[in-house]
């Protein structure tokens, strides 16, 4: 008897394949934002990079802004599932609080942010380019506001300062990441970093950090000659 004969490949559809070359291209723009910033990302470049011919990158992306704002709104959902990984994951240690902070800054120095920062600066002169963002932008902080809602409910339900304070909290560590990176790490984001905890501790009605014991340190007595 015979073995039987595989069953032949399925053919993608012309709908696969063009999700297919449209994902290509979107992880070579982000690709290509971290590596190059926004002044070196080309739709040549990126069409290069992704295997694409120049004609299929036109027809997915017909200019440059719609491009790089396809690949921003490509990072930022991809973000915001790092988030919602992020807080479910953290969201039954001992302190809710200090692990939310550290998960948004995590995030805020993720490559592919510090990618969309930098388009953030170059739109400031690109009208095209900050009309392809703000959008994307504004829709990027509502998600991050309803995860953080989600996470903190009673805090939400009772503090009408709610929205208010985390967007401080989103923008200085905004700025904290514009200051780093011009100057690298510094002293003083530590101690920022504490003060932002200290506000959402406020904020959230939860109790201070246990701090750790000091070490005591014995003082020497000077040896006899």
């Amino acid at each position: 008897m015979s073995a039987a004969s595989p069953a032949p490949a399925r053919r993608r559809t012309q709908e696969e394949r063009s999700a297919a070359t449209q994902a290509r291209l979107l992880d070579a723009a982000v690709a290509c934002l971290v590596e190059l910033g926004y002044g070196g990302t080309t739709t040549t470049v990126v069409a290069e990079r992704a295997g694409v011919s120049r004609g299929a990158q036109l027809h997915h992306f017909a200019t440059r802004a719609e491009l790089v704002g396809a690949a921003v709104q490509h990072v930022f959902a991809g973000l915001t599932e790092d988030f919602r990984a992020g807080f479910a994951r953290v969201a039954e240690t001992h302190d809710r609080v200090r692990g939310a902070v550290e998960l948004l800054w995590s995030i805020y120095l993720e490559p592919r942010h510090l990618a969309a920062l930098d388009l953030y600066l170059a739109a400031r002169t690109d009208a095209e380019l900050r009309a392809v963002l703000v959008p994307i932008s504004a829709r990027h902080r509502d998600n991050v506001l309803a995860l953080a809602r989600a996470y903190f409910p009673e805090a939400a339900a009772a503090q009408p300062r709610f929205d208010a304070v985390l967007d401080l909290i989103l923008e200085t560590m905004l700025g904290m990441v514009l200051t780093r990176s011009l100057h690298g790490e510094r002293p003083p984001e530590a101690s920022v970093l504490a003060e932002i905890e200290r506000l959402a501790r406020d904020l959230v009605g939860a109790p201070p950090a246990r701090r750790r014991p000091r070490r005591l340190r014995v003082a020497r007595r000077p040896t006899k000659g």
